[in-house]
């Protein structure tokens, strides 16, 4: 093998080696929108470098397959965890970010970014007397859909004529708990669907 060979062929290595690692070490950020909305959710500037990448085993993944990604962002000396999850509702996905505060255990809140659910209903998810409901509810419990009243602090009143939209949506938020108690908090905790299964009615 001449010098002039092997000095491309270095050359080769070294510059696969950095593809390699820049792959690995890539931050896979959020994207413009999800940036955006987290910017409303927590009223401050997240740059492209604060969120970091938390890596979720695919035990846990399994689990929890609406889970796309989640970041731990420290902003104005806050740390908080946000999940990026996809549950599947009535109709197709429900794009949407759910962010917990880990000193309290609590949702800080959720924001639903995009969806194709029923005109006329879908548009509720996104409005904050909707996703207001979420705020303050505490990680050690799942969430439960609500017809018409609270009667426990883990109810979540539905949006009406919209049960399913609004049962994905708790399927999204649970996904997240439940991600959270098992990566975060080191606790164990049972599955959510990705999709709804059966007939979500008005009164079940």
């Amino acid at each position: 093998m001449t010098r002039k060979s092997s000095n491309v062929q270095g050359a080769i290595i070294i510059i696969l080696l950095g593809f390699f690692f820049s792959g690995c070490s890539s931050p896979d950020p959020l994207t413009k929108q999800q940036r955006t909305a987290l910017n409303e959710m927590l009223a401050c500037h997240v740059t492209d470098e604060q969120p970091e990448r938390v890596i979720i085993q695919k035990e846990t993944l399994d689990k929890f397959p609406a889970i796309e990604k989640v970041f731990k962002i420290v902003s104005n000396g806050e740390e908080r965890y946000t999940f990026v999850v996809g549950p599947v509702g009535y109709r197709s996905t429900i794009n949407m970010l759910v962010v917990i505060d880990p000193k309290v255990n609590q949702v800080r809140g959720i924001k639903v970014i995009r969806h194709n659910e029923t005109p006329g209903y879908g548009e509720s998810l996104t409005e904050a007397w909707f996703t207001n409901r979420f705020q303050g509810k505490s990680v050690d419990r799942y969430l439960k859909r609500s017809i018409l009243e609270v009667e426990d602090s883990n109810e979540i009143i539905q949006i009406t004529g919209a049960s399913a939209s609004s049962q994905a949506v708790l399927n999204g938020v649970n996904s997240a708990l439940g991600t959270y108690r098992e990566v975060v908090l080191g606790e164990k905790a049972e599955p959510v669907e990705l999709q709804l299964k059966g007939f979500v009615t008005e009164t079940k």
